[in-house]
């Protein structure tokens, strides 16, 4: 009897081991790569559904005495004078300005990407460039000024454009306003 069983789970085992052989859509990959992409999907389905226990808060509870006087929580209340509100940006003092020169061939936005700042900048000083296209019509050997912040910030432009100094400042929105 323990033969017969024996040779009973072998064959199940090798039936097991043989079933990827016969899988259609798995016809063109050799064996080893049909019974792998099966072990794979049954270990991923296990991590699926093993279960995970929850951690164990070890906070302190407050514990009720069962005397049904139960006091419910108040929060304190301070008077704090209200928030003013700024009416104006103040101006940056902290604002550090850095001249760039355009090499040839080169546009406002692979400046940008060489000097590890943000060409999406580049993009929004465009959408309001204007007709003249000062942004647009850089040549070789221009000077291009750009202001940062503390943290790094683009938050001003200037180049010489055909009429003049131009100025790109950034809003508070994040968005740029042509000045001059």
């Amino acid at each position: 009897m323990q033969k017969e069983s024996r040779s009973g789970i072998r064959s199940w085992l090798t039936g097991l081991w043989h079933l990827p052989d016969h899988i259609s859509w798995m016809n063109p990959l050799p064996p080893a790569h049909r019974r792998g992409i099966i072990l794979a999907l049954i270990v991923m389905l296990l991590a699926f559904l093993w279960p995970v226990s929850t951690p164990q808060d070890n906070t302190p509870r407050p514990v009720n005495q069962g005397d049904g006087k139960e006091v419910p929580l108040q929060a304190e209340i301070y008077d704090n004078p209200p928030a003013t509100q700024p009416t104006q940006p103040q101006p940056q003092d902290n604002a550090q300005w850095r001249s760039y020169q355009i090499a040839s061939g080169q546009t406002l936005a692979q400046l940008f990407r060489d000097n590890n700042l943000p060409v999406n900048d580049v993009f929004a000083m465009a959408d309001v460039e204007g007709d003249d296209k000062p942004l647009s019509s850089l040549h070789s050997g221009q000077q291009v000024k750009i202001r940062q912040d503390a943290n790094g910030v683009v938050t001003g432009l200037t180049v010489e454009g055909n009429s003049g100094p131009v100025l790109f400042t950034r809003q508070q929105d994040g968005s740029f306003l042509r000045v001059r």
